[in-house]
């Protein structure tokens, strides 16, 4: 059994939600190969790439690594690269007639230091090793920290995705635009704070535990401490289906993630390393159970240890 080098939020919330899958991603001897990217993960990926390099070109001038061509073709898998490239630009057009785009550059322009984008931090924290990828990271004039994330929900769905409560503000990305373009959800208490509006009446993990846990490990990395009060920004992009493309709308989520959820989550993250460290992976077995279940998965990926391409992707897409 191999010991990974460090912990990210995908393999934190895969530990709790498939311990089968966690076991044969990151601790079996020979790892199986990558699950291929779905159509509507690209399409997430393919807005990302837009969306980074037009903030960057705009804010520093043309940055070779923050290319549109480059940073696409890392995060977007050969098979759906046209489907993408096309529909990713009609997302970001979206995303930019909402006016949203200009919410978040007024945002970054305002920052008090040099705003980074798309980068990998690695860190230990009280001895377990993390990894992170935070999308945007900046600080306010008055020296608060925020993440900012985007999530792309419902493009390829056959029915419409709502937005997740507490937003601060709801942006059509289409025209004519609703009655419901700038409004405010109710559950949302909008205050400025350290240079920002927030959401004072709800905490992320309120709006999405998943979201929550993932910035909350980039704020430690970033050098939060546990329980720290820096804000999290997340556009969610909702669609409706619609001929030929979907209609989008942008919510606007800006809040924090409170106390004792912070400590609970890290109190998860420490069980998982802590597992890892036993060997006792499978642990609602016994011990020695869990040891011969480990062997007979470490068995089913080697039965299947070939170079053949199609072999590689039946073994994944049909592993669990």
């Amino acid at each position: 059994m191999r010991t990974p080098k460090y912990l990210s939020n995908t393999s934190i919330q895969l530990f709790y939600s498939d311990r089968m899958e966690f076991y044969l991603k990151y601790l079996a001897d020979e790892r199986p190969p990558r699950m291929p990217q779905t159509q509507p993960m690209s399409i997430g990926s393919a807005f990302d790439a837009y969306v980074k390099a037009w903030l960057v070109e705009r804010l520093f001038g043309v940055r070779e690594e923050f290319a549109l061509d480059k940073i696409f073709e890392t995060q977007v898998e050969k098979q759906h690269r046209d489907w993408a490239f096309e529909n990713g630009a009609y997302v970001f057009e979206c995303y930019k007639r909402s006016g949203a785009l200009a919410d978040l550059l007024k945002e970054l322009e305002a920052s008090s230091v040099e705003p980074r984008f798309e980068f990998t931090i690695e860190r230990s924290i009280q001895d377990i090793p993390l990894l992170g990828k935070p999308d945007v990271w900046f600080v306010t004039s008055q020296g608060l920290h925020v993440l900012v994330d985007w999530k792309v929900n419902g493009y390829c769905s056959r029915s419409a995705v709502s937005p997740k409560k507490g937003y601060l503000k709801l942006l059509d990305g289409f025209i004519p635009v609703s009655n419901k373009h700038k409004a405010c959800h109710r559950d949302a208490q909008p205050m400025s704070i350290g240079g920002i509006v927030v959401n004072v009446a709800v905490h992320l993990e309120d709006v999405d535990r998943g979201w929550a846990d993932q910035v909350c490990l980039y704020g430690w990395l970033m050098g939060e401490d546990i329980g720290a009060k820096f804000v999290t920004g997340i556009d969610q992009i909702v669609c409706k289906p619609g001929n030929p493309r979907p209609s989008l709308r942008v919510a606007q989520h800006r809040c924090r993630v409170s106390e004792p959820y912070q400590r609970g989550l890290w109190m998860k993250i420490k069980r998982v390393w802590d597992t890892i460290q036993s060997g006792h992976i499978f642990d609602d077995l016994t011990y020695e159970e869990s040891k011969k279940r480990c062997t007979t998965l470490d068995d089913y990926h080697k039965a299947y240890n070939g170079d053949d391409p199609n072999e590689q992707w039946f073994q994944a897409a049909t592993r669990g």
